[in-house]
């Protein structure tokens, strides 16, 4: 494999972004990063707000970005945070550009994001909030109704892991688990192996368990993203996560242009 492939980095065009689109794909390029599509949030009812996307500026930055980096492969995506309630808002935004990749994510559980660790675990015990978090990404895969990959599964513990909250593991739901994974193998969708915690907990979203059991149940799209909002974040274990991968059974990465998945030998 020459270089990594990003399919999951954020800007300042995003509401919660932290550094500029130019300034992040120069970071990509210093991490050894050839390819990058930047995913930036469509997601309504969050406790920060409607997140949204001046169409027009977020071309204009890429255009100008591509000019200024040739040398690296630089596409256009969105991340869609779909919830019941905003599907056909979150739906008619992902259109319209001509995008090269829709990422789906679920981050809004009883329209609460576990970012909010004190109110969202206030009443679900780790055993509750693993049944509806399971639960309501399996609605989100299954009944949204165009995208590509899906990500970041395990988000709902991604801020408060500790003694009393160790990561989603497949044993916490392993029939939803097995649901949500084996409609995205037979719809050929890909499974993201996030790695933003990568730094703080030496593993991505999700664990090598539940990757080895979209292995199992004919999962073969897998693609890579830092999450990154900004420069220090970018390309965060990704040499771990590759070789956690290939130790996973997958041969390629899949990275997308114009929706269409181009595999990338490991």
């Amino acid at each position: 494999m020459q270089g990594f492939c990003d399919q999951h980095i954020h800007s300042a065009l995003s509401l919660d972004g932290r550094s500029p689109l130019l300034e992040q794909v120069r970071a990509c390029r210093d991490a050894g990063v050839t390819q990058v599509c930047f995913t930036e949030h469509i997601d309504f009812g969050t406790q920060d707000g409607d997140f949204t996307v001046d169409f027009d500026e977020y071309v204009r930055q890429i255009e100008q970005a591509r000019a200024a980096f040739p040398d690296l492969c630089i596409r256009v995506g969105l991340e869609l945070g779909d919830t019941e309630e905003s599907r056909g808002r979150v739906l008619e935004q992902s259109n319209v550009l001509p995008l090269d990749f829709k990422l789906l994510s679920r981050h809004l559980i009883g329209g609460i994001d576990p970012s909010c660790g004190a109110k969202f675990f206030a009443h679900r015990t780790r055993e509750q909030a693993a049944h509806e978090y399971c639960h309501a990404v399996y609605e989100s895969v299954t009944r949204f109704p165009d995208y590509d990959a899906v990500a970041h599964i395990g988000y709902v513990f991604k801020f408060v892991q500790g003694d009393g909250f160790p990561p989603l593991r497949y044993r916490d739901e392993p029939d939803l688990i097995d649901a949500i994974l084996r409609f995205m193998a037979e719809h050929g969708k890909a499974l993201e192996v996030n790695t933003s915690r990568w730094t703080r907990f030496g593993e991505g979203m999700p664990g090598k368990d539940i990757l080895l059991r979209f292995c199992e149940l004919g999962g073969e799209w897998i693609t890579l993203g830092s999450d990154a909002h900004d420069t220090a974040s970018v390309a965060q274990g990704f040499a771990q996560a590759t070789e956690c991968v290939k130790a996973c059974g997958f041969e390629y990465l899949a990275v997308f242009k114009q929706r269409r998945a181009e595999l990338v030998r490991l």
